[in-house]
């Protein structure tokens, strides 16, 4: 009788132990999973920034956000947090009046959504190719590229969505050197969906920082001609 008892006690166990299984199995949530910079998730609309996919008006989605970005061929620049009229925020943006500018990281993210022949050329770049005839209808002969490419992100600082407007950035380039003659900022103008040289605000090879005033999201590199 004892024996019948603890039989049938194994039974009911087993049948309440796959019932909890299946009801779990059954109730794994489907919404996207957004890390955390501090290495934590949240399901759905969380606030972490780092690891979060963003879609632009482009529509080009974005990852990995911040305000510093190694480019594809390894050479890191930054925005100058220090410098007059920028602060940071909550999110691990640079502010700039109420714009709110970061970096998109991984060289994946930065291209996903943009023309092939854009990828292409953002390749080139990166690999080290001649500028001249790389781009399209623009007149680069005698220049070369200073750095990388490296995608950069335009956003409203009250709501975060991606905002068109002029904006100055200070740049951190810390191989800028004298004697490059002129300097020019390649900018791939995602609104506009085209490659334009960019005259700087000021090119301060002591601190070696550019200012640039950009129009909104894109990717940009920085140039030179003797």
């Amino acid at each position: 009788m004892r024996k019948k008892l603890a039989v049938a006690a194994l039974v009911t166990a087993l049948a309440a132990s796959q019932a909890m299984c299946t009801f779990a199995a059954g109730s794994t949530s489907t919404a996207p999973v957004i890390t955390s910079g501090g290495g934590g998730s949240s399901s759905g609309g969380g606030s972490g920034n780092s690891g979060r996919k963003y879609q632009s008006s482009n529509p080009t989605m974005y990852a990995g956000t911040g305000m510093a970005s190694t480019s594809a061929g390894n050479d890191t620049i930054s925005i100058a947090a220090s410098n007059g009229g920028v602060t940071t925020n909550s999110r691990g943006q640079a502010v700039v009046g109420d714009t709110a500018i970061e970096f998109v990281q991984g060289s994946d993210h930065a291209v996903v959504g943009l023309p092939e022949s854009v990828v292409a050329s953002i390749n080139g770049i990166n690999s080290g190719s001649s500028l001249n005839g790389l781009i399209a209808n623009l007149d680069l002969a005698g220049y070369n590229a200073l750095i990388g490419t490296h995608a950069i992100m335009t956003r409203d600082s009250a709501t975060n969505a991606e905002k068109v407007g002029a904006v100055e950035v200070p740049l951190y380039i810390p191989n800028l050197v004298d004697g490059l003659g002129t300097v020019q900022v390649l900018f791939y103008d995602n609104m506009l969906s085209q490659w334009r040289l960019l005259s700087p605000v000021s090119v301060d090879v002591a601190s070696k920082t550019i200012k640039v005033s950009i129009p909104n999201s894109g990717t940009l590199t920085v140039v030179y001609k003797r």
